[in-house]
């Protein structure tokens, strides 16, 4: 199952590329960063890298409000969690 993540934002729907391994690594070097705590933090530059090479720009990204982004980086998390529980099964 591919995970994507969704935002609408001035009635445009901006859907970001699947979850991938290189999402995952980026995810997994912040959680491993003594200074990145909660996944808030965790998965923000993940939530960056989700967007890349899409129609939602690093402006369009900065500009979603802070309630919507939290709630992105909170799915992520999930798809982090996911994959890992998944590799030792």
């Amino acid at each position: 199952m591919q995970h994507t993540l969704t935002f609408v934002k001035d009635k445009v729907k901006y859907v970001s590329k699947p979850f991938d391994f290189e999402a995952m690594c980026i995810i997994n070097d912040a959680h491993n960063d003594e200074n990145k705590k909660g996944p808030l933090s965790i998965c923000r530059d993940a939530l960056d890298y989700m967007f890349e090479g899409t129609d939602a720009t690093q402006d369009i990204i900065d500009s979603v409000d802070v309630n919507e982004r939290a709630k992105m980086c909170l799915a992520l998390w999930g798809f982090y969690v996911d994959a890992l529980s998944s590799k030792n099964e």
